[in-house]
């Protein structure tokens, strides 16, 4: 197989292999997220309905076998059967018969970094059942020789919600009978028990119990033994245990005695500890700071064969055809993984990676990947439906009245540095203690010192993950890591020692075996130092800065969401020729407001000086609901600002209100209060304050309160504008470069408000209602009816519209889309469209939507006239409405938009072009 390292090389042999139909790409895809609600069963009912609406790619969340009780698929427990809550493997094929029936396929999300700590994972429970003879005692990364005395051959689990001692006393750890034989329940899990423990067993086992001690010996006999896990879990279920009544003298004797209860603790490949323990000290590599996550090993070769072994087969069976790479930036080594996935799948395996791109950044080059999710495309297009005036007015009253936020990159500062003392304090300690292990620093340093430079360092890194592979480090990387020092000494100068220590790292000529060491620890870092800047900034900062919450997105920036019109035509010409398979998504998992609640929160920059008005209003409405909890109040001024966008986001079309909908706000208080670590923590929740906030809520919230009548009045304002520029972000999805991504339901109008999981129920019912009447309209050449322009659709009828015309325009022209120019036909950052043109040999399309409302007052978004490429079509025919338009010297007048407002227009064929 070729081995691609760079990117535009990788890109020119995809699409030559496109260009003679050998090579998959998508024509849009479609994200589903299974669940125990969504099974097999439901995706099968509905591919039908996704076949007429134009997608041609399921983009499946994890199918794998989870957590019980998992809502989402990404606790993985065993990455080698699929998860029986939503289907079989069976099941599987029975899907991908019908998906190629209709010919369509499938991408499937996988989750390289971690697997869930749970007691259902066999692999981690071998590992603490069998030490170091089972094959899986390396598989995760845990440091089995960590200092510290209680974690030394062991590994923690930090589950307890008191301490060990309070735990025991409570009754909480005991010797427990299963059906398999004897394990350690707390939790209301079971954890197995190691080879020695048997030993132990039989030393304290009363007499009379000799069904008990044949038991016992033989167990402990065949754990000593090396085997496969499967062969050795056979070998378990022919080694019966007598029954429970029998285990009742052992089980009485030890669960009795706290002191024996110790010993048996002891004689485990793992200890006990309350959950906030590991914050502060812990022995094992935690994904995104979870306790829950447990990261694999996945730089060693074996852990990365055995763990995609399975889905290698369902590739080689035809059943997927592409893979999406989940939080690519939490792995050691990216570029590396990427090739072992590239030389297991091949290249014509579709292959993207969930990595945000801040600003300008691009892919590195020597990925062999043909995109990314679209996080840059999500907060490109937000930015450009964005008022810039409007956004910095709000931006300067934000500013204002919380001049303690005012300085951004010094909250973000701090925010990542709150993270990294309170939440990653632990995985600080053991970076520290690598660079003493691997000699990078001499014994006589001072550790506390280097541990407050490199967390200077981590802190100031300025971008989201640095990827050192080999020396000399890439100019741009260790440009990168040399302003992180210099910013790090300019803020704490007493740390400057330490930090050109840190500095040499990388800025030095080495001995063979210390430059190997020091690349060692850098990726170590660099890989943390990503984690971290998610945590602090993301999982964080973007909970705390509430200027305007539309832009707190992953990919977009709180204050730096500036994109004109010439720098988004920009980021397309440049996507077009980096990036042409990256997805083009408005809606992922992730997101915390839906597609078109966002929309809705961007409109708030035409409006600022009225939005400005409605809250000191609603702030003085609202006064003495305000709880004051020791003379401060709750919610404080800021979280009272948050709910304000909150309810603007989340408020259905129709205004209508109840208690799902205070349910809703609620939820979304909660976890950005929780996530901003001002008030209250999700490890050390405020209950008072809480409760105070989600009081405030309620009352405010009342459909008869002045505050929702004045709610309903701005939103009915916002929304003649938003509902256009929703169906504009829509149409450029769908029709700028890249793969257009429609996350499961947003074929109607998305509202959610600060779900950051966004899994909410779908009915499908109304939307195959909804598009079979277009269908049947279709049939009897009625395009957008006129009447029904203006009138308050609720469900957002016209987005599905736009989807299903658009989507069966570009399967009809996917060379266009995959291959085509991307033409710019409107400038200027004042102008008040977008419009460009996609053009592939004599093919051409043009796609023209409203940016900015006349004189920012009035309700109409009249189309101005275009000026036409030269050699381009004279007529030109509206795909949504029908109408048909000549160039009228040079220019096509546009008309018809307020029978729809957005515009895709296809040549008529007459064989004539404007020169």
């Amino acid at each position: 197989m070729t081995r691609f390292y760079c990117s535009p090389c990788l890109l020119l042999y995809m699409k030559w292999r496109i260009m003679r139909n050998e090579f998959f790409t998508p024509v849009a895809t479609y994200r589903i997220q299974f669940s125990k609600d969504f099974t097999f069963t439901d995706l099968e009912k509905q591919l039908d309905y996704l076949h007429q609406l134009g997608i041609t790619t399921i983009y499946a969340s994890p199918v794998f076998e989870t957590t019980p009780g998992s809502l989402y698929g990404y606790d993985i427990t065993n990455p080698r059967e699929i998860n029986n809550h939503i289907g079989s493997l069976a099941h599987m094929r029975q899907l991908h018969v019908k998906l190629r029936s209709l010919g369509m396929s499938w991408i499937q999300d996988i989750i390289p970094n971690y697997m869930a700590f749970h007691c259902n994972n066999t692999r981690l429970m071998d590992a603490l059942e069998r030490g170091t003879i089972s094959p899986y005692y390396n598989y995760f990364d845990i440091d089995w020789h960590h200092p510290d005395a209680d974690l030394k051959g062991k590994l923690m689990v930090p589950f307890l919600r008191k301490t060990l001692r309070e735990t025991i006393t409570d009754g909480g750890i005991r010797l427990s009978y299963e059906r398999q034989g004897l394990g350690i329940t707390t939790g209301g899990q079971l954890y197995p028990l190691s080879a020695r423990t048997y030993r132990w067993l039989l030393n304290i086992l009363p007499p009379g119990l000799d069904p008990v001690r044949e038991w016992l010996t033989e167990m402990k006999s065949n754990l000593l033994q090396r085997r496969p896990l499967q062969e050795w879990e056979a070998m378990k279920n022919l080694i019966k245990p007598p029954r429970k009544q029998a285990f009742m003298p052992l089980l009485n004797l030890v669960n009795n005695d706290e002191n024996l209860l110790y010993e048996l603790l002891d004689q485990q490949h793992y200890t006990f500890t309350a959950s906030s323990e590991a914050d502060f000290r812990i022995n094992y590599r935690r994904f995104l700071g979870v306790n829950k996550h447990i990261a694999l090993r996945m730089e060693d070769k074996t852990v990365f064969e055995e763990y995609h072994g399975f889905l290698h087969r369902l590739y080689q069976e035809g059943i997927i055809q592409g893979l999406r790479i989940d939080h690519i930036d939490g792995l050691q080594d990216p570029a590396e993984y990427i090739y072992r996935l590239r030389e297991l799948f091949g290249n014509n395996c579709y292959i993207i990676a969930e990595k945000i791109l801040a600003g300008h950044e691009t892919l590195p080059e020597r990925w062999a990947l043909q995109g990314s999710t679209g996080y840059d495309f999500l907060a490109g297009v937000s930015q450009l439906l964005t008022d810039e005036e409007g956004m910095e007015k709000l931006g300067r009253f934000y500013r204002a009245h919380f001049p303690e936020l005012s300085q951004y990159p010094k909250l973000a500062r701090s925010k990542k540095q709150l993270v990294l003392e309170k939440q990653l304090n632990g995985e600080w300690d053991n970076l520290v203690r690598e660079a003493f292990r691997l000699k990078l620093v001499l014994p006589e340093t001072d550790k506390a010192k280097l541990k407050t430079a490199l967390g200077d360092f981590m802190v100031c890194l300025p971008a989201n993950r640095v990827y050192p592979e080999g020396w000399p480090l890439a100019p741009a990387d260790a440009l990168v890591l040399d302003l992180a020092v210099e910013d790090a000494i300019l803020r704490n100068p007493a740390t400057g020692t330490a930090l050109e220590l840190i500095r040499a790292w990388w800025d030095s000529d080495k001995k063979q075996q210390q430059a190997t060491a020091a690349l060692t620890l850098l990726k170590k870092i660099t890989q943390f130092a990503g984690q971290l800047s998610r945590e602090g900034l993301q999982e964080t900062a973007y909970y705390v800065y509430n200027a305007l919450l539309s832009h707190n997105e992953a990919g977009d920036s709180p204050v730096q969401n500036k994109c004109t019109l010439d720098g988004f035509h920009e980021r397309m010409a440049v996507r077009q020729y980096l990036a042409p398979f990256s997805l083009n998504t408005t809606a992922t998992h992730d997101t915390r407001w839906g597609e078109d609640a966002r929309i809705r929160l961007n409109a708030l920059t035409i409006f600022p000086d009225l939005w400005i008005q409605q809250v000191q209003s609603w702030h003085t409405m609202n006064h003495d609901l305000v709880t004051l909890i020791d003379e401060k109040p709750a919610p404080d001024l800021n979280d009272e600002y948050f709910i304000y966008q909150a309810v603007l986001a989340g408020l259905p079309v129709s205004g209508e209100t109840g208690h799902g909908f205070t349910a809703h706000i609620a939820a979304a208080f909660l976890k950005a209060v929780r996530e901003a670590k001002v008030h209250s923590s999700w490890l050390m929740p405020d209950t008072a304050y809480e409760l105070a906030g989600l009081q405030f809520i309620e009352q405010i919230l009342d459909p008869n309160s002045a505050f929702m009548d004045s709610m309903r009045t701005l939103t009915e304002k916002l929304e003649i504008h938003a509902h256009v520029f929703s169906l504009a972000q829509t149409l450029i999805k769908i029709t700028a470069p890249g793969v257009p991504d429609i996350y499961q339901g947003c074929e109607l109008w998305d509202f959610s408000a600060g779900n950051g999981d966004g899994r909410h129920s779908v009915n499908y019912t109304l939307r195959r209602k909804l598009l079979a009447a277009w269908q049947e309209g279709d049939t009897h050449g009625h395009n957008w009816p006129r009447e029904h322009t203006g009138t308050k659709a609720a469900v957002g009828r016209e987005k599905l519209y736009l989807i299903w015309k658009a989507l069966q325009f570009r399967n009809a022209h996917p060379a266009m889309f995959i291959h085509g120019e991307y033409i710019p036909l409107s400038s200027g950052d004042r102008n008040s469209q977008i419009a460009y043109a996609r053009k592939y040999r004599q093919d051409w399309c043009i796609v023209v939507a409203p940016l900015l409302p006349a004189a920012h007052a009035g309700s109409k978004h009249d189309l101005a006239p275009l000026p036409m490429p030269a050699n381009s079509p004279l007529k030109w025919k509206n795909v949504f409405t029908g109408e048909i338009l000549t160039q009228q010297n040079g220019r096509l007048v546009l008309s018809g938009t307020e029978a729809f407002p957005v515009a895709l227009f296809s040549p008529v064929p007459d064989h004539k072009f404007h020169r």
